[in-house]
């Protein structure tokens, strides 16, 4: 498993980064997360991504971020919290960044998180560059 790249910033981030540099063309902000279940193999360990993902495997939610932070001059730490009665009981294992456009500037996918209904979970998503 250490083999296997489990988050990644997509080809479509990568592309407007490099046309923004070379073409001055605006990047789109990332406002939002989606959560699903569909990121792990029947033994629950996490699938590879490949970087050209625009869906997730089986989408449960898409949330507004909640809050960002820079911790490094180069990343970004994302914040989205799931409230007690969003997606309880749930096997959330697959998420994505998504930006003002709809599209998914980075993915991830990771073992099993299940809530229960009386909590709420915060997931911070580091953005690295």
């Amino acid at each position: 498993m250490a083999d296997q790249v489990l988050t990644l910033t997509t080809a479509y981030a990568r592309e407007q980064m490099a046309r923004a540099r070379a073409e001055g063309t605006a990047l789109t902000k990332v406002v939002k997360v989606a959560f699903g279940s569909g990121g792990v193999d029947q033994a629950g360990n996490p699938l590879p991504v490949g970087g050209t993902e625009q869906t997730l495997k089986h989408e449960l939610l898409v949330k507004d971020i909640s809050s960002y932070e820079f911790i490094a001059p180069a990343t970004i730490r994302y914040s989205c919290s799931l409230a007690e009665n969003e997606l309880a009981g749930a096997k959330n294992n697959e998420l994505a960044l998504v930006d003002t456009a709809g599209k998914f500037t980075a993915v991830r996918t990771m073992t099993n998180k299940e809530k229960d209904a009386d909590m709420e979970f915060i997931f911070e998503i580091d953005d690295i560059y």
